[in-house]
C-alpha cells in the first residue's frame, strides 16, 4: 500500500515539474525600453555682407531670416543627425553648404563667405 502511495505522489510531483517547465516560457515579457531621440538647437551666424536670407536645413526652409552680422536659432532638431545648412536670398540664390553633425544642446554654424 505504501508503494502505491509513493508512486502516486512521485507521479504527481513529476507531473507538476513537467507542467511548470512547459509553462515557464509562457510568461509575458516586458516591453522594450524606447529612448526618444534627444532634441537640439542650431544657431546660424552670418559674418559676410552677402550672407543674408532664409536659413535652409536639409533642403527645406526653416522660416528663419538672417541678416548680415545676424543670427537665427532653429529649434527642435534631432541630435545625432547631419544638418546641411544653406542661406537662400530673396532671389533664390543659394549659399554654399555648411555641414554639421548635430549634438545635444546648442550647435553653431558660422557663414563667413557666400
Amino acid at each position: 500500500m505504501k508503494n502505491k502511495f509513493f508512486k502516486k505522489v512521485s507521479l504527481g510531483i513529476i507531473l507538476i515539474l513537467v507542467l511548470g517547465i512547459l509553462s515557464a516560457g509562457c510568461a509575458p515579457t516586458a516591453p522594450p525600453i524606447i529612448i526618444p531621440p534627444a532634441t537640439c538647437t542650431l544657431t546660424v551666424y552670418s559674418q559676410n555682407y552677402w550672407c543674408y536670407g532664409y536659413v535652409w536645413i536639409n533642403g527645406a526652409s526653416t522660416g528663419q531670416w538672417i541678416d548680415f552680422n545676424g543670427s537665427a536659432i532653429v529649434q527642435g532638431l534631432t541630435a545625432g543627425t547631419v544638418a546641411y545648412v544653406q542661406i537662400v536670398d530673396n532671389s533664390g540664390n543659394y549659399s554654399h553648404q555648411e555641414i554639421k553633425v548635430l549634438q545635444s544642446g546648442n550647435n553653431i554654424v558660422i557663414f563667413t563667405y557666400w
